[in-house]
Order: C-alpha cells, then sequence, then structure tokens
C-alpha cells in the first residue's frame, strides 16, 4: 500500500499557471493551450496536468491519446513506474492523483475507456490490484482538495467490490485502511468501518450522495436512475395492492394501511428524483435536463421495470425551462432537447419557421439518428 504525498509546492504552481496564463491568455486560446505544454516542459506539475487533459479530450491530437495522457497525469502527480513498482516523490499535483485513478478504475471495462489503445502498465495490474490502487490515489486526492470526481470514484470503487465476496477480500485492507474513519467534509456521516460486504455498500451509497450533493453531474444521474427504479417497483406494488382491495373489506383494510405507505414511500423518491436531475440539469447536463423535462411535460418516470404514471406532476412551465436548459451546453443528448420543444411546444416554431429550421439544423449536426424523428413530426 502507497501513502501519496504531496509537499504543497503545486500550489505555487497554480499561482503561477493563473498569473502567467490564464490571466494572460484565458481558457480557450491556441495561446494558452501552447503555453500550457511551455509550462508542462519546465516542469509545472499543474501545466502537466492540463496538458494531459488536453491530449485526454483530444483537444490535441495524439496517436494514442490515451497512454499518453496517462503517462502525463503520472508525471504531474510525481509518479514512476519500474519493474511494476510504483514510486512517488512530495513534487505532486493531487488532482492528477484521481484522474489515475480513473483511469485504472475503467481502462478496457467501461465508456469510452472501453476500447482504447494497450497501456501496459494497466494491463499488467489484475483487476484487485487496480481498484486497490485507485481507491489509495481517490482517497489521496481528498485528503488535499475537494473534487467531487474523486468522492464519486471511491463510492464507484467501494460499490464493485461490495458485489463480489473474492474481490472484497483482495481489497479491503486498503478499504479498511483508507475509508474506516475516514472524515471528508462532504460527507455527513463519518465512515465508521467497511469490515463486510454490506458495510462497504453502505458507505458507497454515502460518497454517491457527497458527490452528488457536490455538483458531479454523473452522480447525479446515476442516483436519479435508482430512484426511478424504486419509484416504478412501489407503484407496481402500490397497483397490485389496489387490484386486491376490491376482493373483499377485510383485504381492503389490511392493504390500505400497506397502500398509504407506499405511498408516502413514493412521494419521497420522487423528491430526491427531482433533486438529483435538478442538481445536475441546473448545470446544463443535457441528459438530466432533457430528463427533467419529459417528467414535467408527461408526469411519467420510466425504470427499468416499467413505467410510473403521476399526472399531478405535470408542469408545461417547468418542462419547457428545463427542455431549453437541455440546449444550452450542446452535445447529443442536446438533440433530444430540441426535439420535446418541437414536439410539445410547437405554437412557438408555427410563428417563426426561421427558428424551426435553425433547431433542425443543430438536431441534424448533434445527433442524426434524432433528425431522422425530428423530420416525422
Amino acid at each position: 500500500m502507497k501513502d501519496f504525498r504531496c509537499d504543497g509546492s503545486y500550489k505555487n504552481d497554480l499561482k503561477d499557471y493563473s498569473e502567467n496564463i490564464l490571466e494572460e491568455y484565458g481558457v480557450s486560446a491556441k495561446s494558452s493551450e501552447r503555453e500550457i505544454i511551455c509550462m508542462s516542459d519546465e516542469g509545472n506539475v499543474v501545466a502537466t496536468k492540463l496538458y494531459a487533459d488536453l491530449v485526454y479530450y483530444k483537444k490535441i491530437l495524439r496517436k494514442h491519446p490515451y497512454r499518453d495522457a496517462f503517462n502525463l497525469y503520472l508525471k504531474s502527480a510525481g509518479i514512476t513506474i519500474e519493474d511494476g513498482e510504483w514510486k512517488f516523490s512530495d513534487r505532486a499535483y493531487p488532482l492528477a492523483f484521481w484522474n489515475i485513478g480513473y483511469i485504472l478504475v475503467n481502462y478496457k471495462r467501461e465508456s469510452y475507456l472501453k476500447y482504447v489503445e494497450k497501456i501496459d502498465v494497466i494491463e499488467n495490474m489484475t483487476l484487485s490490484e487496480r481498484l486497490s490502487m485507485a481507491l489509495e490515489l481517490a482517497v489521496s486526492t481528498l485528503e488535499y482538495e475537494s473534487v467531487a470526481g474523486a468522492i464519486n470514484l471511491v463510492g464507484r470503487i467501494l460499490k464493485e467490490v461490495s458485489e463480489d465476496e473474492k474481490l472484497f477480500a483482495e481489497v479491503q485492507p486498503v478499504i479498511q485502511k483508507k475509508i474506516a474513519n475516514l472524515v471528508i467534509p462532504e460527507i455527513k456521516e463519518k465512515i465508521e468501518d467497511c469490515e463486510t460486504q454490506e458495510q462497504c455498500a453502505k458507505a458507497s451509497d454515502t460518497f454517491f450522495v457527497a458527490a452528488a450533493q457536490s455538483g458531479y453531474v454523473f452522480a447525479c444521474n446515476s442516483l436519479a436512475a435508482r430512484e426511478a427504479d424504486k419509484i416504478v417497483d412501489l407503484y407496481n406494488q402500490m397497483s397490485d395492492f389496489a387490484k386486491a382491495v376490491k376482493k373483499g373489506d377485510e383485504e381492503k383494510l389490511e392493504s390500505m394501511h400497506v397502500d398509504n405507505d407506499l405511498k408516502n414511500q413514493i412521494d419521497k423518491c420522487i423528491i430526491d428524483y427531482i433533486c438529483y436531475l435538478k442538481i445536475a440539469a441546473d448545470r446544463y447536463e443535457s441528459y438530466a435536463a432533457n430528463r427533467l423535462g419529459l417528467f414535467y411535460i408527461t408526469g411519467e418516470i420510466k425504470g427499468s421495470n416499467g413505467t410510473a404514471a403521476l399526472k399531478g406532476y405535470i408542469d408545461p412551465s417547468l418542462a419547457k425551462e428545463y427542455f431549453e436548459k437541455a440546449t444550452v451546453y450542446p452535445d447529443e443528448n442536446s438533440a433530444w432537447g430540441y426535439l420535446n420543444l418541437m414536439k410539445y411546444f410547437p405554437k412557438t416554431y408555427e410563428k417563426d419557421i426561421d427558428l424551426m429550421n435553425e433547431h433542425m439544423d443543430y438536431i441534424k449536426a448533434l445527433n442524426p439518428a434524432v433528425y431522422s424523428i425530428a423530420m416525422d413530426l
């Protein structure tokens, strides 16, 4: 097990970057990107992390972007790897720790990292070694900086190991060292212990909620999806009880308490569902904004096991507000926001054909599959 540490010099590097690049050139200028590379070459660990980001997100083209970015993150974190042994120096930027951990967890397994080029260092690690190292790195980040993504990564790792007895046994020493009695400001309750898989699962949920409350939109969307599944399951149970009531007075009396209890549970889950989506949507995350808009226009919540109809929540003005928010920071999901504006608020476009053509062009550029649907409206 490692203790990844920083000597604090990264704060001077951050100041240097802010004064000489950020304030001089801004964020998006090409000059800024070139200066970041130059500053990284001079040994600034903050600039090296930002250089890695530019490569990772393909703002700077490389033949092997993820491999090159991974190596730059290692450099920023002051980490060298020799014959499989991870060595570190105190000259490090803690935000790079969790970037490395994220790649360790997701490499060849999840999202856009599932089909990336080969990274030999990770190939030579077992899954438990990857998760253990990632957990140490993520927690080390949180010891220096409050990073919602790192909080979420800890939750992700704890959830995965809690679901596999063998994996839990292999990672458990690191969990006990890094998580037990951990205190992080974003987490309202102290993590007392993680000696069992059940305790580990409970702790993972605490981290997910903390990440969502810190504005990490991916945690928000995941928790909203979880609440949607709960709502649909409870809604289906309540429908079954309603049907059973018709069978006789005794059964009716017996089921009314259960029925009311289910309704209270549904109401609580709906509040949480809206809360999580709203956190993400208010940060212009297009998927969450569009999902919230659909809820307010249809009164329906879709889960993995069906749909719950909740017509009392229909509010067209809120629906329009969130469909519009889905288009503020355009990505492929924003196309659905434009589509739903055209579908549910057609009068806006009947009075403004130029606006309709403009939004159709946006849909076509963002998501051609949605454009085909829009053409049929």
